[in-house]
This record gives structure tokens, C-alpha cells and sequence, in this order.
């Protein structure tokens, strides 16, 4: 994620360090929780995707039994979109 704040700068306006922060001090007990917390974010079973202003994305894996996010994928969109229903649980 270093790398894309790196990258998209001013076209990311400090979303990067601001989700770094949010998914550290995250401990989401459930999919819906996580889905709550980020309304826009695409969900499909662990899957999570978050859309960024300037045509940039973050996928993360959650596991909320044990409190843990991987993050996956960080960088541009390409296309890919993940078959699930926008906030869905």
C-alpha cells in the first residue's frame, strides 16, 4: 500500500494512510460489520474489495474469527470485478 500512496498521491488525497489506520484499529466480528463499515466495499465470502477515488482499488481478505486482513491486491482497477453485490454479506 506503500507503494500506491507512493504512486497516486495527490490523486489519493491521504486515503491510503487513513485506510492503513482504519484496518489496524479494525476488529470486525463479522462480514455484515465489515460491510457496515465500508458500505461501498464489494464482499464476496472473505473477499473484500474497496474502491478508491482515481480509478485505484484494495483487495483484502478479512478473516474476522481471527481478527486478521490481508491485504491482497493494491493498485489500479483493471476490470476485474468481484461477482457479488455491493455491501453484501
Amino acid at each position: 500500500m506503500h507503494e500506491l500512496a507512493r504512486r497516486a498521491r495527490d490523486g489519493l488525497d491521504g486515503a491510503i494512510p487513513a485506510l492503513v489506520a482504519e484496518l489496524e484499529a479494525g476488529s470486525w466480528r463479522s462480514m455484515g460489520q465489515i460491510a457496515e463499515f465500508y458500505p461501498s466495499a464489494v464482499i464476496d465470502g472473505i473477499k473484500v474489495r474497496i474502491l478508491l477515488d482515481g480509478g485505484y482499488r484494495i483487495d483484502l481478505l478479512a478473516d474476522c474469527e481471527a481478527q486478521m486482513v490481508l491485504i491482497e491486491y493494491a493498485g489500479a482497477t483493471m476490470g476485474h470485478a468481484l461477482r457479488a453485490k455491493q455491501g453484501a454479506r
